[in-house]
């Protein structure tokens, strides 16, 4: 099927030369009550438009952002039940990358544990965007979505390896795992004390691409397979997301994929330590003091505030390898959606132009992001009375104390942080989004711009 698809925000729509039976169409538009706001939709017949099966007018009134044009595009991805070829009418005169990022982004379909499978529908663009570099970006964030979608019954550490093995098998990307006697022999405090509660025992998955690059990045994604919170155990609707919190680790590698695929002439090494946080006899307990990586200590006062204990390792041992840049990615605290929403990313740095280089890069993505400070006098609300310092801050500025302590292991390189424990799930299904893929992937490439 061939559909024309019109984007409209006044009756301006008459003027178009493509259009037939003009009466026609008014009168379909005032039936089904089409005003031109934004997302309405309607079909109209082959009839009324020239050389296709269908024409679809889409409102635009009221579009003001990236996001508004993203979800316009599912919307339309969404209408149709059938494979597709759309042509967009005015395309010349609209910015309709995001609208067809959108289209594409609808399509995503988790079926793998469904007695019933889903029909898949082929929508192919005709379209001036590179469509092959959209699709290969929706393809990174579906894998995403898919390894943070399966249940945490089957994503044991072996099995998130093996789907990354699968995801590189082409890359030139070298993969090094390293298992709990490394991880112990090499003082990963915190990876072990997490992890020492579960029968499943942790691993530390590391990619290298690129390494002889003029820009040495690194990643950093935080890997709880499944948070019950520890001793410190988590109500029950508390658990019920907690399949996600690998999040970060699956972004990284859906990142370092993409640039790998593209080729994008950046170093970058990624770092993922893979646990459970399980309550048991061998579980850490709190007010227990771990020693980490860079030989620090944290008191744990709780064991639901595990994520920065593992990501502390990783950024310490990162920094050791002394890159230009180190990046971390996690759903890390419940306090970054409460003071931003579950629709935006919390940003921290420890250099400005880093900062805004980042925010500057996703400017025009559909991505939302808000930069967050790292207050220099709420280190006193991580320091203990009995360790360098302690896991938890308290009740207020949360997610600035949980970035105040991954500070301490970065050893003085620019760095950047990303709380996205808000837009990574689905506010509907809680369900994975993949929100942090393109966020990340954009902010590397800006940097082969300035070369």
């Amino acid at each position: 099927m061939n559909v024309k698809v019109f984007f409209v925000e006044n009756e301006d729509l008459f003027l178009d030369d493509e259009l037939e039976n003009i009466d026609l169409v008014k009168e379909l538009i005032q039936l089904n009550g089409f005003s031109y706001k934004l997302n309405e939709i309607i079909f109209l017949p082959s009839e009324c438009v020239k050389g296709y099966d269908s024409a679809l007018l889409v409102g635009l009134e009221g579009c003001s952002n990236n996001s508004d044009y993203l979800n316009i595009g599912q919307k339309i991805g969404k209408s149709f039940s059938q494979d597709v070829k759309l042509t967009f009418a005015n395309s010349k005169k609209l910015n309709l990358y995001h609208v067809e990022f959108g289209i594409y982004l609808s399509q995503y379909n988790f079926n793998e544990f469904k007695s019933e499978q889903k029909d898949f529908i082929n929508i192919e663009i005709a379209s001036e965007n590179n469509s092959n570099e959209i699709k290969r970006k929706i393809e990174s964030v579906f894998w995403v979505r898919d390894l943070v979608n399966y249940p945490s019954k089957t994503k044991s550490p072996e099995f998130f390896i093996q789907k990354v093995e699968e995801l590189i098998s082409n890359l030139e990307i070298k993969l090094t795992v390293h298992d709990e006697d490394w991880l112990r022999k090499n003082n990963f405090g915190g990876v072990i004390g997490v992890g020492q509660g579960s029968e499943r025992k942790p691993k530390f998955l590391i990619g290298e691409f690129n390494p002889k690059a003029k820009i040495q990045i690194a990643l950093i994604g935080k890997g709880v397979l499944f948070d019950s919170g520890g001793l410190s155990l988590k109500s029950p609707s508390g658990m019920e997301t907690m399949k996600t919190d690998m999040t970060g680790a699956a972004t990284a590698w859906g990142v370092m994929s993409l640039v790998a695929s593209q080729g994008i002439d950046i170093g970058l090494k990624v770092y993922t330590p893979l646990v459970e946080n399980m309550p048991s006899g061998n579980a850490i307990r709190p007010g227990d003091v771990l020693t980490m990586r860079n030989s620090k200590t944290i008191e744990v006062l709780n064991t639901d505030a595990e994520g920065r204990l593992i990501m502390a390792d990783a950024l310490a041992y990162a920094s050791e390898q002394n890159p230009d840049l180190i990046c971390d990615v996690a759903t890390l605290t419940g306090a970054s959606y409460v003071a931003l929403g579950l629709d935006i990313g919390a940003v921290f740095s420890n250099d400005d132009e880093i900062l805004n280089k980042y925010l500057y890069a996703n400017k025009n993505s559909h991505e939302k992001y808000h930069n967050m400070p790292l207050e220099e006098s709420y280190k006193s609300l991580i320091k203990s009375e009995i360790a360098d310092m302690k896991n938890t801050g308290g009740r207020f500025g949360g997610a600035i104390t949980a970035a105040l302590l991954l500070e301490e292991f970065v050893n003085d390189i620019k760095w950047i942080h990303l709380d996205i424990a808000g837009p990574a799930r689905s506010k509907e299904s809680k369900s994975a989004t993949g929100f942090g893929t393109i966020g990340l992937y954009n902010f590397f490439e800006s940097f082969t711009k300035n070369q």
